[in-house]
């Protein structure tokens, strides 16, 4: 599955976000971006159907493999 710009600059901002030491939750993302809440929650639900993020125990937002390698 390939994704648009749009996964991919939601990818980035994890990676930028996660780069801080810090968990990252959609709520980040979404604050770093400037975009609403549904916004975010629909494209991190592509995303985690394609692969690309998972999310841990506490609820925090990981890149896999192919999603660092995409970021």
């Amino acid at each position: 599955m390939s994704i648009q710009e749009s996964g991919e600059m939601y990818l980035e901002t994890i990676y930028i976000l996660s780069r801080s030491g810090k968990g990252v939750r959609a709520i980040d993302v979404g604050e770093h971006m400037g975009f609403s809440k549904p916004s975010v929650s629909r494209a991190m639900g592509i995303l985690k159907n394609g692969g690309y993020v998972e999310t841990d125990d506490e609820g925090f937002l990981v890149l896999t493999e192919k999603g660092r390698a995409t970021a």
